[in-house]
Parts: C-alpha cells; structure tokens; sequence
C-alpha cells in the first residue's frame, strides 16, 4: 500500500534470506477477512514463524492465537497488538522514529538559530492507529526538553496523504513562521 510496507518487505526478505530463510509475503489488500484466511492457509504449512503486519490490529487477534495454538511463533510488525500475548516483539521501533525525527529536528532548529527554539509543524497520521501513537510519544518525549520550540499538532486522518498536504497548506497560512514540518 505505501513505501514503507513495500521496503519493509524487501528487508524482511532479505534478512531472512541471509539467514537461511525463504520469505513468502501475503498481500490481504487491506481486508482483514482474507488477512484472517490467510493465516488459517499459512497455519497448514507449518512456517517457522509469521511475520505479521495486521490489518486490523484487533481483528486479527483470533487468527494470532489460532498460530500460537499451532506451535508458529508470531512477530508482529508496524501495528502493535496489545489485546494477545506474543512470541516475538515488534521490528517497526515506532517510537524510536520519533525520537529520530526528534533529534533532527533538534539539530536543524539549532543550527538556524543557536539554540533549539522555534515552530514545528507535526503532521501525524491516523491517532486511531497504534503505529501514529508511538511515533508521537517518542517525539514529544524528546521534545519535552526544549520549552522554547512549539509544537503543533494536526492528525491526517485514515493516514492519508492529500489530507496531509491540506493540514500543510493551511498551516502555512495561519502560521507562515514555521520554522520545519514533521510528518
């Protein structure tokens, strides 16, 4: 669906290739009914473990435990599940993205002015999304630390992009000394 889910895979594969691993990815187009199939097909073949980007990060809890019950280690990536005990703990590292972003943001505001101050424009995607969620708190946490920056926040609802450029635009306007936008 997006860069970061086609490159993820592309990683996955290959880290898993170099350790004596084939990678078979399943695309559930976004439908959580044929995600949930997908598993039920996958749980057949007896895997060494599933690597698992949810759809939904609640619906597919049945699906989870149905692997877990079958001896499949599961690994849940981008989207955390908190609702079902798991095997493996998340690669995404979403909060560390904001931390990141933090930093960078830290170093940019500095050098433009001498000291870590000025505006920021922090774009989120959907807040209805876990994945969102962790980003923010890793970047707010290091933000925390450097009263003179504002931050303002703007969700881009169903994380699309067209109502990301919209908040932009109209951030811009209202606020045309923002100094960097996070999104």
């Amino acid at each position: 669906l997006d860069e970061f889910q086609t490159e993820s895979v592309s990683v996955i594969t290959s880290t898993m290739k170099q350790v004596g691993y084939e990678t078979v990815s399943l695309d559930a187009q976004n439908r959580t009914d044929l995600q949930l199939n997908q598993i039920d097909d996958v749980i057949k073949l007896k895997p060494k473990a599933i690597v698992l980007a949810a759809v939904d990060f609640d619906s597919v809890v049945p699906g989870v435990e149905r692997a877990r019950a079958a001896g499949i280690p599961v690994l849940v990536f981008d989207r955390q599940i908190k609702s079902t005990p798991f095997d493996l703990t998340s690669v995404a590292g979403t909060v560390e993205i904001g931390e990141i972003a933090a930093d960078q943001i830290q170093g940019l505001l500095k050098s433009r002015y001498g000291s870590v101050k000025g505006k920021v424009l922090q774009i989120l995607g959907d807040p209805g999304d876990s994945y969102t969620l962790d980003i923010q708190k890793g970047f707010e946490d290091k933000m925390k630390a450097f009263p003179d920056v504002k931050i303002i926040t703007q969700a881009a609802l169903q994380c699309e992009a067209t109502n990301a450029g919209n908040i932009a635009s109209d951030q811009l306007l209202t606020n045309p000394d923002i100094d960097l936008i996070f999104v």
